[in-house]
């Protein structure tokens, strides 16, 4: 990705090299004319745009990826099917332990969708830190910003949301019945005496399976 923003760069750098006027005459050198640098200078400072480039970079998007990360490890762990049996529970108590726990899964994903929003802002002040010229850094700002998925990204969260919201429904539904199922032979295949309340839960069940069904495959898209 880097070598391809950083291909006006290389160009902005030998465009000024070779800004020099015509009517220059050869050992001559007008007032307020570009430097000139030779190829090993020129490639240095490619080189070390690379790498400022790369920090700031690391530092906005670096931290993104980190915290995309680790919602997709609890987003894995609440698709085992145990998370869907209520027999997990061993009291309400425990409900009300893995609500706590559910709000913080929302709460990291709601510091991911801010991450997001801000990531304009904050790569244009990480380049600007790492001293890049202005010019160079607003363009760098920009392709990066196109490199991402804002499609994938906005439907993914939405999805999520819906998807933390049904985890919510079903720990109610668990609280507000509790006690009135039965083991089944799987996790996740609880059975109701009562068919109103069995149809219920079966009904929530398909709703969170079909919804993280939905965001494994914008997962699968963001990583194309």
């Amino acid at each position: 990705m880097f070598c391809i923003l950083l291909v006006f760069a290389p160009a902005t750098i030998y465009a000024q090299n070779q800004a020099v006027a015509p009517s220059q005459t050869p050992g001559s050198k007008p007032a307020g004319s570009p430097p000139k640098y030779t190829q090993e200078q020129i490639q240095d400072m490619i080189s070390k745009l690379q790498d400022r480039i790369q920090k700031a970079a690391d530092a906005v998007i670096g931290k993104i990826q980190k915290e995309e990360a680790g919602i997709r490890l609890k987003f894995t762990y609440l698709r085992k099917p145990a998370r869907l049996d209520p027999n997990t529970f061993g009291s309400k108590e425990d409900i009300t332990t893995w609500r706590d726990s559910l709000q913080q899964f929302k709460d990291k994903e709601s510091g991911l969708d801010k991450l997001y929003a801000d990531a304009e802002q904050d790569l244009g002040n990480a380049l600007v830190q790492q001293r890049i010229n202005q010019a160079i850094a607003d363009q760098v700002r920009n392709e990066l910003l196109k490199s991402f998925p804002w499609n994938v990204i906005k439907k993914k969260s939405g999805l999520m949301q819906d998807y933390i919201a049904e985890h919510g429904d079903l720990l109610t539904f668990y609280e507000t019945n509790w006690g009135s199922w039965k083991p089944g032979s799987e996790p996740g295949t609880a059975t109701f005496a009562d068919a109103k309340l069995m149809a219920t839960y079966r009904d929530l069940k398909e709703r969170i399976i079909a919804t993280g069904d939905q965001i494994e495959e914008q997962y699968k898209v963001m990583v194309k």
